[in-house]
């Protein structure tokens, strides 16, 4: 198509039905919405991809773009909303598309080619666009996060799917006199003056009446309605909805404080959803929310890109805020539907230099809104986390949060005489489960330890300078002797070496007092059952198939279960020579994490394994699983001397990596390996033979580092505790 700046009636044509069949259908690729960019001031270009196997005068697409252009402070940017329209798993063709659009973008003089593609945010998407090039922008100009709702099936089912209250509010919008029409062109000033009315109200920025008069005229009717909703004939408040192939979108709305109590916008909505079906469409899209609960979504996803739904968001929707997108998002979740989160822009440069000015200009608007930040009045840096609910959305936004971060961990802590505080750190982008005691009941040495933790990016290193500042200053005000940290950190890494050499200078100690094991080793369950078992020596994986030939079977234990799995526990810790608590510290423990495991919006969770025989009574191994978001932990194991040479163990942990990945976990932590590996007298080499048998791989971990707040008490505290733990051991000893 040659002329960028205005397309035939036929090429407008083949390019919309081209759209309309495409599963990433788009309204914001339609050539209408071309037109309306460039009555404000843009240019359009469509980019096609001809299909190969075409003739050389066939029309026919196999991929292509709306393209945006528009210029700014001497640079222009080359802009795809929402596109381009690719078989992304086609990776030549959509490398084949992108160079035309940067040949589109060099005759335009662009400097950067701006993509916003209708992908969901995963690992492999996100990885696609790196490999064509692309890289995440520091500007993203659609919403990334929204909820969509199926409409498919029958108006009673999707009434069905609200909550109750909206959709008793749909049919009170009736009772009380509230019809809903399709606009005509007359409408136009009443529903401009909705909209310049709910932008002084709400406080946001809307289109000039020109803007919204020319989407009518270029999508309406085809591609979208404008819907009123009137009471005793006078407009209350107005919606447009847009339709393309299967998708629709609700892209506008606007309302009078008029009249509000009979229930308006649930009409709107509703006779919106029923115009979309109408249309052909299965698909509604609420266009926008808060992207923190996309990243929710996401993270409760474990990162696979689908979506949630609103019921499963750990979210009390009456505690959030009402202002902007937050106050959008109470409306729209009432419908149903599922939050959904995309990659977002992506950016190629096309010239160097003009693409460094791009950077740096946006470099700057952030530098603004910093110093704004910066001049509002200061945040404290740590804001405790009170309910369940909220710890759990907290850390769905954070990297690799570990089980023992998780509320639940922090309630079985309290058996032990621990306290735990839940906090946000660095104005939340971190997060720390904080266990705080006193270790000898009557005197002045409080501790504080967060477990295999705080959470957060540690590639950032400034953030990871926020919250040392942060936990260090904490520690201080809750009069600690002592901040203990484990964080899950490679030694070996590149984030590893760098805060190893932070806690260094700040005055941290490597911990004489390693509660957890410094290091462990993981299975990547990205592989199926055939990979995995390649991956174990070929003893093991002869051992797995010879327990399946000698009877051994494997269950999913209950509760019921728990007390067996005990007296297997107490036999293994009296026979390998390690003490166990008693047997009612487990029982909570294990039966929390069942009890989180049935919880549908719960990250956490668990799993006891059991071994048996036809020919025993009683289970001869168990292994009990602890599971948070996308990992899954090895935390206890017991054995009877019973039918050790059907090698029970093998098959029990080749089920425990199965569940995990049945669980949509990417990894296995076997929870523990060697502290020295090339120490042949480490206590660990035993069970680290039998876990590198099954194909498990060593990490070494940067170990728990302590911060002295008091250095006299934490001196007094690390030579004086063992002697005093020791005396007071022997005393209750001899009064028991």
């Amino acid at each position: 198509m040659q002329n960028p700046h205005k397309h035939s009636p036929q090429e407008t044509d083949s390019w919309d039905a081209f759209v309309a069949r495409q599963p990433a259908a788009h309204v914001l690729q339609l050539g209408g919405w071309g037109a309306l960019k460039v009555s404000a001031g843009w240019q359009a270009e469509i980019v096609t991809l001809p299909v190969a196997s075409a003739g050389a005068q066939s029309a026919a697409i196999e991929a292509g773009a709306l393209l945006l252009f528009q210029r700014r402070l001497g640079l222009t940017l080359g802009y795809a909303p929402r596109g381009p329209l690719v078989d992304w798993h086609d990776e030549a063709a959509a490398r084949a598309l992108i160079d035309s659009l940067v040949q589109s973008c060099r005759r335009h003089g662009a400097s950067v080619l701006k993509l916003e593609p209708e992908l969901v945010d995963s690992a492999e998407n996100r990885a696609l666009l790196a490999r064509l090039g692309l890289r995440p922008s520091m500007q993203t100009v659609q919403p990334r996060s929204t909820i969509r709702l199926d409409i498919s099936g029958s108006e009673d089912e999707i009434l069905a799917r609200m909550k109750s209250k909206w959709r008793y509010n749909v049919r009170l919008a009736e009772r009380k006199g509230i019809t809903v029409r399709p606009c005509g062109e007359d409408d136009l000033p009443a529903f401009n003056a909705l909209m310049a009315e709910t932008a002084q109200r709400d406080n946001f920025d809307v289109h000039t009446a020109d803007y919204y008069n020319t989407a009518f005229m270029v999508l309406a009717p085809e591609h979208a309605v404008y819907l009123m909703a009137e009471f005793e004939g006078r407009p209350v408040a107005s919606i447009v909805v847009c339709a393309v192939g299967k998708m629709a979108w609700y892209l506008w709305g606007a309302s009078s404080d008029r009249e509000r109590n009979r229930m308006p916008n649930h009409a709107l909505q509703w006779a919106g959803l029923r115009w979309a079906r109408s249309r052909g469409a299965t698909v509604y899209d609420f266009w926008g929310i808060p992207d923190e609960l996309g990243q929710l979504a996401q993270g409760l996803r474990n990162g696979d890109g689908g979506g949630t739904p609103v019921d499963a968001m750990p979210v009390d929707v009456e505690m959030l805020p009402t202002h902007g997108l937050w106050g959008v998002y109470r409306f729209k979740q009432g419908f149903g539907g599922e939050v959904v989160r995309t990659v977002g822009a992506w950016d190629l440069p096309v010239n160097a230099v003009g693409h460094a000015v791009y950077a740096l200009g946006l470099k700057a608007q952030e530098a603004q809104r910093t110093l704004r930040a910066v001049a509002q009045p200061p945040q404290p840096d740590v804001e405790a986390v009170t309910t369940p609910a909220a710890w759990q959305a907290a850390l769905a936004t954070l990297p690799n949060p570990h089980v023992l971060q998780s509320w639940e961990w922090g309630d079985i802590k309290a058996q032990t005489g621990w306290q735990a505080e839940r906090v946000l750190l660095a104005g939340g982008r971190a997060a720390a489960q904080m266990l705080v005691r006193e270790p000898l009941p009557g005197l002045p040495l409080r501790i504080g330890y967060v477990p295999k933790g705080p959470v957060l990016d540690w590639h950032d290193g400034r953030r990871v300078d926020e919250v040392l500042d942060a936990l260090q200053a904490h520690a201080r005000r809750r009069n600690c002797v002592l901040v203990k940290i484990d964080p899950d950190v490679r030694e070996d890494s590149a984030e590893g070496a760098s805060l190893l050499r932070k806690l260094r200078a700040r005055g941290w100690l490597f911990s004489a007092e390693q509660i957890q094991f410094k290091n462990t080793a993981t299975t990547d369950l990205h592989a199926d059952d055939e990979a995995l078992l390649e991956q174990m020596k070929s003893k093991a994986r002869y051992n797995v198939r010879l327990a399946e030939r000698r009877g051994i079977r494997v269950r999913v234990g209950t509760e019921a279960d728990l007390s067996v799995f005990y007296t297997l526990y107490a036999e293994t810790g009296a026979r390998d020579g390690f003490l166990i608590r008693p047997a009612d510290y487990y029982d909570t423990t294990w039966r929390r994490f069942l009890a989180a495991q049935r919880e549908t919006a719960n990250p956490a969770g668990g799993a006891l394994l059991l071994a048996e025989h036809p020919e025993e009574a009683t289970p001869v191994a168990g292994v009990f699983l602890l599971k948070y978001g996308a990992a899954t932990w090895y935390f206890y194991g017991a054995s009877s001397e019973r039918r050790r040479r059907d090698m029970p163990n093998y098959l029990l942990q080749w089920e425990a990596l199965r569940w995990a990945r049945a669980e949509g976990c990417t990894l296995y932590d076997w929870w523990g390996a060697p502290t020295r590996p090339e120490d042949a007298d480490d206590a660990m080499q035993g069970v680290w033979g039998f876990k590198q048998g099954m194909g498990a791989t060593l990490q070494v971990h940067v170990g728990a580092w302590d911060y002295p707040v008091s250095q006299p008490l934490y001196r007094a505290y690390a030579q004086a505790l063992p002697r005093a733990m020791a005396l007071l051991r022997r005393i209750q000893n001899y009064t028991a």
